[in-house]
């Protein structure tokens, strides 16, 4: 879908919903919690740093970051960062492509299914790693070309919901050209409620439904 369809897909979701995590896009409220939790959890620790959340939608991901940090937020749905500023985020409409802040400005950057509804990519990613500071952290989590349940899903379902998926060797390869180093992985195995880490290739990664990669910007 288009960016313009998009926005107005989520506005919808945000108008039906409201603040709920029922206006993001994941299969249920658990599932929405169990890979926040997990995600934040491997994130690490954060006190006292500046984090964008790229597509913030309406906060719920990374409301639990606002406590201890300065948290802001960047979508194209305006009704849905109205809840996210009532959760204490910093927002601002904008596009992922071309972000209204300086070089390096923060020391973690989120985007969270994201990029699968973006049909070219690599300027948002170029973009994200523009912001991140020498040696603050990107992670970007998105859904799993090579996933069994979802090649199986796409033999039954009648309607696209997502315009893509990726590789987690494809992604690995744009944050090394982007720049980053130390790069690695979370795998979730949807209905499953475990998660796993490490470089891509296991066995395994057959049933990964979505990933998360994270890395490091290289200083210097």
């Amino acid at each position: 879908m288009s960016n313009d369809a998009w926005k107005n897909y989520f506005d919808q979701k945000a108008e039906r919903h409201g603040a709920s995590v029922k206006a993001s896009d994941y299969f249920d409220d658990a599932s929405f919690f169990m890979q926040r939790d997990n995600t934040l959890r491997w994130l690490g620790a954060q006190s006292g740093k500046e984090i964008l959340d790229a597509g913030c939608g309406v906060g719920a991901f990374s409301e639990p970051l606002v406590k201890d940090n300065t948290v802001y937020g960047v979508d194209f749905s305006e009704k849905s960062l109205a809840f996210a500023a009532e959760r204490g985020l910093v927002t601002q409409t904008g596009d992922l492509a071309a972000l209204p802040f300086a070089d390096g400005k923060f020391d973690v950057v989120l985007c969270i299914g994201v990029i699968q509804l973006i049909e070219n990519y690599r300027p948002v990613l170029q973009e994200l790693a523009r912001v991140t500071k020498p040696g603050g952290t990107l992670l970007i989590q998105t859904l799993h070309r090579g996933s069994i349940q979802r090649k199986l899903l796409k033999l039954v379902e009648t309607q696209k919901k997502f315009d893509k998926l990726y590789s987690m060797a494809e992604l690995e390869q744009v944050f090394a050209e982007c720049g980053f180093e130390d790069i690695s992985f979370q795998k979730l195995y949807h209905p499953f409620r475990f998660v796993t880490t490490g470089a891509k290739g296991a066995l395994t990664d057959l049933f990964c439904t979505s990933f998360a990669i994270k890395g490091r910007k290289k200083r210097g």
